[in-house]
């Protein structure tokens, strides 16, 4: 009787702690997206260091979709640029809000630097979020091809792991 007690009691346990671990562990996965950014302010001081040497804040309306879900993420950017347009080297620094189609954000940092003349790549790592993607961790890559005037084009691909609820 008391080795069925025992039994029950440890199993129960067992169980229990199976079901704790599965809530609070995490779910992978693979995000891919692509899209079209157009710059809506732009406010540049030339630094005068240099020729061509300038610094810049940008805000930009961005829409992502998934590639594996179709889903589409609308986004708003504030990026630092510290460029020289003579030469073409130089950095960026991004902070973004992207929103779910149930309302639910994605808050994000990146940095990136220029490839050529229109091309930039960079990382990004996600900061946090509300709702379904609370607790949010993950990071990834972007890249970015001018099509004109302040209208690009943009894929990024990384990783996403939620809380399981």
């Amino acid at each position: 009787m008391f080795g069925k007690k025992i039994f029950k009691f440890i199993f129960v346990t067992f169980i229990l702690l199976t079901l704790v671990f599965v809530t609070y562990s995490t779910a992978e996965e693979k995000v891919t997206m692509h899209g079209t950014v157009v710059t809506t302010k732009y406010n540049q001081l030339e630094v005068d260091d240099e020729d061509g040497h300038v610094i810049a804040v940008t805000e930009s309306k961005q829409v992502h979709f998934n590639k594996a879900t179709g889903e589409k993420f609308p986004q708003v950017s504030k990026v630092i640029l510290d460029f020289n347009y003579k030469t073409g080297h130089g950095t960026l620094k991004s902070y973004a809000v992207m929103t779910s189609p149930s309302g639910d954000k994605i808050f994000t940092e990146g940095k990136g630097s220029p490839v050529e003349k229109g091309h930039w790549k960079g990382t990004y790592v996600y900061t946090k979020g509300t709702g379904k993607y609370e607790g949010i961790k993950g990071k990834g890559t972007w890249e970015t091809q001018s099509l004109a005037p302040q209208i690009s084009y943009m894929e990024s691909e990384g990783v996403m792991e939620l809380p399981s609820r």
